[in-house]
């Protein structure tokens, strides 16, 4: 299982009225294959021969009197990134999707172009990645926006002090912007900004890629995790079928790097995926996402629904019982079982569709209709449905950027994704 699971998130690492990109060169017409595999090498942007990224990682204890056991110690500290300019400068931060760290490749190709751009720019995992569950997340249950960027806050704000003690960088304003999870995130961290006074007072927000009802795209995301293939009646089953597929793909003369030149080969090929496998291969991975929520946060709080008693665990504890508990847990059943019986705890005059609302656009609709607010989605996205599609051409209008294809992030780092992306967040609202 650990093999298979190995060889999947190697396969997804290689892969989250408005202006519609008509002549678009990305031209994968299957948002399950774009969003896999993503921009093939060629339509990436080109940073050889450009000066290399000034950039460092910074460690911050963001909540000091938080204690992990002794095994768990590095947890105890969140990483960011920070590229910096030598000049005065914008920072741009970018968050990260869902569970994903502050590293990914696609925020990484951001961070260049930013960089190359003449701004400042850092890097955040998002409150949904196991590591910033452990080290920021000052209640362990993520997921709820006004919650998650309270968090975030703290962190930046951290950041910002540690950034300018260390490398004595000079910001002129700041910018913010966040991928999948991470825009809805960005939204909410903007309204949060404004209810604290400003601290940030961010010139420029951009949403990438965002769901719009995080109920909605979570149903939609666990649905495929449920798709089911003949003759087959289990996971294991299935890794088992991609591994077979691959091999024989190999067997026949494919590639060896896996990677999307790698993926849009195979797809080419008589071993290529449905769209059935491609729905599950997806879902899978989101799944995994879930299971890393679920049981962080779990520890963290010590629940003891899906992990032990952070009490009594020590290096020796068997977490593989748990860790099985965990990867039957949807998005769904994570929200069911440990993010609502907390919300109703802390808030018993509140109902479900209340703590719903926390967790989409539709609240902020009037703050996402001023200038400095935009958008970019893919008109494939698998995410939205109807009405969200019909949310985002009404709210961000001219300031919305759809293209026709590229599924969910799968054109992220196209070299016209992201010179439209560097134009807005560079220019003044």
């Amino acid at each position: 299982m650990t093999y298979m699971r190995n060889l999947l998130l190697l396969l997804l690492a290689a892969w989250a009225t408005p202006t519609l990109a008509t002549s678009f060169s990305f031209t994968e017409s299957n948002a399950l294959v774009a969003s896999i595999a993503g921009t093939p090498e060629q339509q990436r942007p080109d940073f050889s021969g450009l000066p290399p990224v000034q950039q460092r990682d910074l460690s911050l204890r963001a909540l000091p009197e938080r204690r992990l056991p002794r095994f768990m110690r590095e947890l105890n500290t969140l990483t960011v990134r920070l590229a910096w300019q030598d000049e005065p400068a914008p920072l741009v931060f970018l968050i990260a999707g869902t569970g994903s760290r502050f590293d990914t490749p696609r925020l990484d190709t951001l961070k260049n172009a930013l960089w190359h751009a003449g701004m400042h720019v850092m890097l955040l995992s998002s409150p949904t990645n196991y590591d910033f569950i452990a080290a920021a997340s000052e209640h362990g249950y993520p997921g709820l926006g006004p919650v998650d960027a309270a968090d975030l806050h703290r962190v930046m704000r951290m950041a910002v002090e540690q950034a300018e003690a260390s490398t004595g960088l000079e910001i002129t304003d700041y910018r913010l912007a966040g991928f999948s999870l991470g825009a809805l995130n960005a939204a909410w961290l903007d309204q949060w900004d404004r209810e604290q006074g400003n601290l940030f007072d961010f010139q420029r927000v951009l949403l990438m890629h965002p769901p719009v009802d995080l109920l909605t795209s979570i149903r939609r995301l666990d649905g495929m995790a449920e798709v089911r293939l003949d003759n087959l009646n289990n996971d294991d089953g299935f890794f088992e079928h991609i591994f077979e597929k691959l091999v024989a793909y190999y067997a026949e003369g494919g590639g060896t790097d896996i990677g999307t030149g790698l993926f849009y080969e195979f797809q080419a090929s008589e071993n290529a995926l449905t769209d059935a496998e491609l729905a599950l291969l997806i879902g899978a991975v989101f799944r995994f996402s879930a299971a890393d929520i679920t049981f962080m946060s779990d520890l963290i709080t010590g629940q003891g629904v899906f992990a032990p008693s952070m009490a009594g665990l020590t290096a020796s504890t068997p977490l593989t019982p748990y860790l099985r508990r965990a990867l039957q847990c949807n998005f769904g059943c994570y929200i069911d079982n440990l993010l609502w019986p907390w919300w109703q705890q802390q808030h018993p005059e509140s109902n479900f569709e209340q703590m719903a609302s926390l967790g989409s656009l539709h609240p902020l609709s009037e703050n996402l209709r001023q200038s400095r607010f935009g958008v970019m989605t893919s008109a494939d996205d698998f995410i939205l449905s109807a009405d969200d599609y019909a949310f985002l051409r009404d709210t961000f209008g001219q300031r919305g950027r759809f293209y026709s294809r590229g599924g969910h992030g799968g054109i992220l780092d196209h070299a016209e994704v992201v010179e439209w992306i560097v134009n807005f967040l560079e220019t003044q609202p």
